[in-house]
């Protein structure tokens, strides 16, 4: 297990040229991203420093939704089957498990939403907005959302944009509210998922072909993203449920970072699908 973690001077450098690439990239004006301060003040509200050190490793984890968009970029196809079944909803009792079922179903809904399947991310909305209600945050995922989906159910990009700012919302009150670490098990369980319904739906586009030279890249990549989920699980490994989920994600360390490091093809996709298979199915169940 990893012990330590001495490259942090870094990770504060990339964290920051990321953040000003994501904002010079999509054009925001610093006025659109007032939001990112709608923070809970409560007498129990974390330290700035927790929150610092929380985005500065986030911010290396891509989005669930990033992957979704390439895949429907390069017209690979859609199927529900890959998705959480949100009848599965009820069976997340404990803490632990509707924080791992909203991060779920928050990657989902981002794929249902790229592909212009409406219907299924709002049923994915809704299942994560009852399992937000019952962690606390629900303000973030209500029904005011779904009716602004709705309205902008012709414009995918819209549609992604008001998901991508509601789950941020429910991070950021989860860690203003002394919950840091159902945040932390709500980014680990997107990419889990993110990285698992990308890889069935290369595999049902039978492995291959032009178009998915790019996504192997993009996998590759989220593969090496596993070095910053596990670190943000590692911080909070003091948690019951971090340390819980930090277990579970030992088994896989080293076949992740080798697929990060040296990248992964059609012949390396068997292996990496039934690691992330078997990983996915046992953080869900």
């Amino acid at each position: 297990m990893l012990q330590t973690y001495p490259h942090v001077r870094s990770i504060i450098v990339t964290g920051v040229t990321l953040l000003s690439l994501f904002v010079s990239s999509c054009g925001e004006k610093p006025e659109a991203l007032s939001d990112t301060t709608d923070f809970e003040i409560t007498k129990d509200t974390i330290t700035s420093e927790t929150r610092i050190n929380f985005d500065l490793i986030r911010v290396n984890i891509p989005s669930p939704g990033i992957m979704s968009k390439k895949l429907s970029a390069a017209k690979i196809g859609y199927n529900k089957n890959f998705l959480l079944p949100t009848g599965k909803r009820s069976n997340f009792v404990t803490n632990y498990q509707k924080a791992i079922g909203i991060g779920a179903f928050g990657a989902d809904i981002g794929l249902a939403a790229a592909n212009n399947q409406t219907q299924d991310a709002l049923d994915d909305l809704d299942a994560a907005g009852k399992l937000a209600a019952e962690l606390g945050i629900g303000n973030a995922l209500d029904p005011e959302l779904s009716k602004k989906i709705l309205a902008n159910i012709n414009q995918p990009d819209t549609i992604q944009h008001l998901l991508d700012r509601a789950f941020d919302k429910a991070e950021r009150n989860l860690r203003s509210n002394q919950r840091v670490a159902a945040s932390v098990l709500m980014v680990a369980a997107g990419w889990v998922e993110g990285l698992y319904t990308s890889l069935e739906s290369v595999n049902a586009n039978n492995g291959g072909g032009e178009n998915t030279k790019n996504i192997y890249k993009a996998i590759s990549a989220h593969c090496h993203a596993f070095e910053y989920v596990f670190q943000l699980l590692y911080q909070y490994k003091s948690n019951a449920d971090c340390a819980k989920l930090l277990q579970e994600l030992e088994p896989v360390k080293t076949t992740l970072l080798a697929y990060g490091k040296s990248g992964c093809d059609a012949d390396t996709l068997p292996k990496l699908r039934e690691t992330i298979t078997t990983l996915r199915n046992k953080i869900t169940t």
